[in-house]
């Protein structure tokens, strides 16, 4: 059985730490902080909650199927199962993650993350519950149909939660690192341009922790066309939505347009 309190400890260290770097050199001042914290986390308490209750349920379940017998993980060494799992799940989150900007009814979901009209370690959990519900779903089928071994599900959990954080840190690296980091690791910089408003930029980036895949597969936008400094953050088509109301947030995916009226700024 998996023992989830080292993603627990992991997650507090990360947030704990990030928290502090973004607080001691902040990219720029953040001029909405109460209301979207309270919005980024009243959602991260429904996920956990709704998570908490559901995992368990989906993965016994997924256990109780019979085992995939062509699962090819299952064929590797254990090193090499690991290793090759970490990177096959990476790949999966990016393809959720392009899957969720094409699809209309995905995009409805996945625009409440976009909603948020500026960028910190809180924007990291600003997920819809119906999101991270079917995200688990996606999940749970792939690691059933490679043979994901149970030590590589617990690592990735610890690198998505950890590189998500990070991604959405309010810290600007100095070009040299960010350069030589976002070689192999996508960077706060690099993410950022991702929730830009500009729809063909929020089109992009959409990797959570390896760079190189928005570069294989034709998605990687390495500047924004604003520059860092007037990059505009939140929904893409929109100059100043943000959602007003907590409620807004859970009845977005089910609202056909987005009203400019909403705007919190």
């Amino acid at each position: 059985m998996i023992d989830y309190s080292l993603r627990i400890y992991a997650f507090i260290f990360l947030i704990s730490a990030l928290l502090a770097w973004q607080w001691a050199a902040p990219r720029k001042p953040l001029q909405y902080a109460r209301q979207r914290w309270s919005h980024n986390l009243g959602l991260f308490a429904l996920d956990a909650l709704l998570v908490r209750i559901c995992q368990p349920l989906i993965l016994t379940g997924v256990a109780l199927l019979p085992s995939a017998t062509f699962a090819p993980l299952t064929h590797l060494p254990e090193a090499w199962a690991l290793i090759v799992s970490l990177i096959l799940l990476d790949a999966l989150i990016y393809w959720q993650h392009r899957l969720f900007h094409t699809v209309p009814w995905f995009w409805r979901l996945h625009r409440v993350h976009h909603s948020d009209p500026e960028l910190d370690v809180s924007s990291a959990v600003r997920f819809h519950p119906l999101e991270i519900l079917l995200s688990l779903v996606i999940k749970a089928v792939a690691i059933w149909l490679l043979g994901v071994p149970a030590a590589a599900v617990l690592l990735f959990d610890i690198l998505l939660n950890g590189f998500a954080m990070f991604n959405h840190t309010n810290v600007h690296l100095k070009h040299p690192m960010d350069k030589w980091l976002r070689r192999l690791v996508v960077t706060p910089d690099m993410h950022r341009i991702h929730h830009s408003r500009l729809t063909e930029e929020a089109n992009s980036n959409y990797g959570f922790c390896l760079s190189f895949w928005d570069r294989l597969f034709g998605s990687y936008t390495p500047d924004s066309q604003q520059g860092d400094q007037k990059l505009a953050i939140g929904m893409p088509g929109t100059r100043s939505f943000a959602p007003k109301r907590f409620s807004h947030l859970l009845t977005m995916p089910f609202s056909l347009f987005i009203k400019e009226k909403d705007s919190s700024s």
